[in-house]
């Protein structure tokens, strides 16, 4: 809502700023611990709200590291999504004879690692650098998207935490559906852009059932799926520039400091 004294361009979306300056198997591969690169910037989140300098150029300081390979699974292999995460597993027919159940996770988070290098792979085969936006659906996103998230904010906090939030990581810890009273018996650690580790417990009687496995891995991965950010723009700015938008997110920052409740 506007407060006396300050027009609110950019609440009319047909408002036109005028008056202002505008998979298949995986082969092995020599064993690495090797994880995937991150796409994150490495600054800590409180030196990042309120929104900086540093939020809208934070596309072209993000650059993505060298691909790391890792040696993979003969025995299982993962299908990611945008997000780095699985939307399918595929187990061999000797999983059960010759996974015992204290190798589970180490095999399925080699399988996981296998994959995320694949996908990097085909990414970087291009002949051109992808963006972290390209690379991760999850990835801090571009610049221009930031400006228009932003420019949609309606208080100061939501501002600040919103900015904070498009630019932060997080860890996401998430379990399976089978348990006894204290404890589940598999447990996914995520962070914004890759699966951290991946826990079977060895007392679990399904620890080496293909299908109770595949239920619980992608039963986690949904979760942390629901737990990531998302950020989309709900208006067209189609047809203003990157300037336009750093111009107006200016104002817009000063007037909702100015209508802060003191």
């Amino acid at each position: 809502m506007a407060v006396q004294g300050h027009y609110n361009h950019y609440d009319d979306p047909d408002e036109f700023w005028d008056d202002e300056p505008l998979e298949p198997r995986r082969t092995h591969r020599p064993r690495s611990a090797a994880v995937p690169p991150s796409t994150r910037p490495e600054s800590s989140a409180s030196s990042l709200a309120p929104l900086s300098q540093q939020a809208v150029r934070s596309d072209r300081e993000t650059q993505p590291l060298a691909i790391q390979y890792a040696a993979g699974s003969s025995l299982v292999s993962m299908d990611l999504d945008g997000g780095f995460l699985p939307v399918s597993i595929d187990f061999s027919s000797g999983w059960r004879t010759h996974v015992a159940p204290h190798e589970v996770s180490d095999e399925l988070m080699s399988a996981y690692r296998a994959a995320a290098s694949m996908r990097l792979d085909r990414l970087y085969s291009t002949g051109r650098l992808p963006s972290p936006q390209e690379i991760s659906e999850t990835a801090v996103p571009d610049r221009r998207k930031i400006l228009m998230v932003l420019l949609e904010t309606e208080t100061w906090e939501q501002f600040s935490e919103t900015s904070s939030r498009m630019l932060r990581d997080a860890e996401y810890q998430v379990y399976g559906r089978a348990e006894t009273s204290d404890r589940y018996f598999a447990e996914v650690v995520a962070d914004r852009t890759y699966l951290r580790s991946i826990k079977i417990s060895s007392s679990w009687p399904g620890s080496t059932d293909p299908h109770q496995l595949s239920d619980e891995i992608l039963r986690c991965a949904q979760q942390i799926r629901s737990l990531r950010p998302t950020f989309e723009a709900r208006r067209d700015y189609s047809r203003y520039t990157e300037a336009d938008l750093e111009y107006h997110l200016d104002r817009h920052r000063e007037r909702l400091l100015d209508e802060r409740p003191i």
